[in-house]
């Protein structure tokens, strides 16, 4: 797929050092650092013994700010800690605007990124990715309309209801092209907006009849407001989320696969998703797996 971006209420920009969550990789310094050093980290960040992730905490499940505590929470801050943990290293959360992220990896502002970031060819020339999430499109509608879609032409001649920042846009459009308009029947009708939100309120008001969105958001809100909306139809085509590394940077890239990998061995990277209801977006971690 072309690329994925996703929409985002603008954040202010914190400095490096606003949030600092430490992984649970124990009390014992000289310990860490020791772990540190023979994980193969570049020579600067083993030695500070901080490893930077930036993330933009507007995309639940996977980064969001606690209602309760305001504290970064979701699947990728357990995995970063995770990584942080199998590297030796404690980990630092770095808010930013999700627009700011690529530019503060490169710039080395940060280490890398976690944050629903998809690896595509076309980002794959500035910047290099560890694949490490299979995010999948689902369609969906309100639970009371759910048995009229049983097959894909069962959407032709629908409204639908898709964020226009998100490669999901296209996918709807080539989605329509091969099971509406290029089988003979009628075209599906997009209504782009500005975010997944926005999309399914318009799917709440009876705007449109279907929407489409990521499933692992899918996946939370229908914790937070259950038999509200149900995935109809197949699936789209999975592309993976990715670790966002400097490009080039050969010493961090090994080092991070290389702990990822470890988390894969001994259950972690399973467990966490898994227990998040995302065991669907299991993948193999892989350095710019995107082709």
């Amino acid at each position: 797929m072309s690329r994925f971006v996703r929409a985002i209420k603008p954040l202010p920009v914190l400095a490096v050092g606003t949030i600092l969550l430490a992984s649970a990789c124990g009390g014992n310094s000289a310990a860490n650092s020791d772990a540190a050093a023979k994980s193969g980290l570049p020579a600067a960040v083993a030695q500070s013994g901080t490893l930077r992730v930036g993330m933009s905490p507007d995309f639940p499940p996977m980064e969001y700010l606690d209602e309760k505590t305001k504290g970064v929470t979701g699947v990728d801050v357990q995995l970063a800690h995770a990584l942080g943990k199998q590297l030796g290293v404690k980990v630092q959360i770095v808010q930013q605007s999700f627009d700011q992220l690529l530019n503060s990896v490169q710039t080395g502002r940060v280490d890398l990124v976690m944050s629903g970031l998809s690896d595509t060819p076309e980002r794959q020339k500035t910047v290099d990715f560890i694949d490490y999430f299979g995010s999948q499109g689902r369609f969906y509608t309100r639970q009371m309309d759910a048995t009229k879609y049983k097959e894909a032409g069962d959407a032709c001649g629908k409204t639908l209801a898709v964020s226009k920042k998100t490669d999901y846009y296209e996918q709807a459009q080539d989605f329509s092209r091969k099971n509406c308009s290029g089988a003979g029947k009628r075209a599906i009708t997009l209504l782009p907006t500005d975010s997944g939100s926005a999309a399914r309120l318009q799917l709440e008001q009876g705007r449109v009849d279907i929407a489409l969105q990521g499933a692992e958001n899918l996946t939370y809100f229908e914790k937070k407001d259950p038999a509200k909306f149900e995935p109809v139809l197949a699936p789209l085509p999975s592309t993976p989320f990715g670790i966002v590394l400097k490009k080039g940077d050969t010493k961090m890239s090994g080092a991070v696969l290389k702990a990822m990998n470890a988390l894969v061995k001994d259950g972690t990277y399973g467990r966490i998703l898994t227990d998040a209801g995302m065991k669907y977006a299991l993948v193999a971690p892989a350095l710019n797996g995107s082709k």
